[in-house]
């Protein structure tokens, strides 16, 4: 299996399980708000509502499986994504070193600017 079709396979469980917790939460407010039942089916974790959000989110990988607008799309990506170099973890390292010490330096002259321009004001209005 090529990398892009491995992306494209993670994308599409990574977000059918996003998916189901977003269905499950829905269907248990919505039993909630119209008082229904929420019956545990396997243990205190696994009820009705779970079942139904699992439902609906293979319903929804199905449908976005086989549409003919999303999966071209999801493809293309997975394609361009193979295309992207990568950083090293030493590349990484060190642009993350660069941005701390950037950061800090930044923070030094604003609190310098806050310094002078605190002590202005308040030497100008008397405070």
């Amino acid at each position: 299996m090529d990398r892009s079709k491995r992306m494209v396979n993670l994308f599409y469980a990574g977000s059918t399980l996003i998916a189901w917790a977003i269905f499950a939460k829905t269907f248990g407010l919505l039993f909630g708000v119209a008082g229904m039942r929420n019956a545990h089916l396997l243990g205190k974790d696994f009820t009705t509502t779970t079942l139904l959000g699992a439902g609906a989110a293979v319903a929804l990988l199905f449908w976005s499986w086989r549409s003919s607008q999303v999966r071209p799309v999801v493809n293309e990506v997975a394609d361009e994504l193979v295309k992207v170099t990568w950083p090293t973890w030493e590349e990484t390292k060190n642009n993350s070193k660069m941005t701390i010490v950037v950061t800090m330096i930044v923070a030094m002259i604003l609190w310098v600017f806050d310094q002078v321009f605190g002590n202005l004001t308040n030497l100008i209005l008397g405070g």
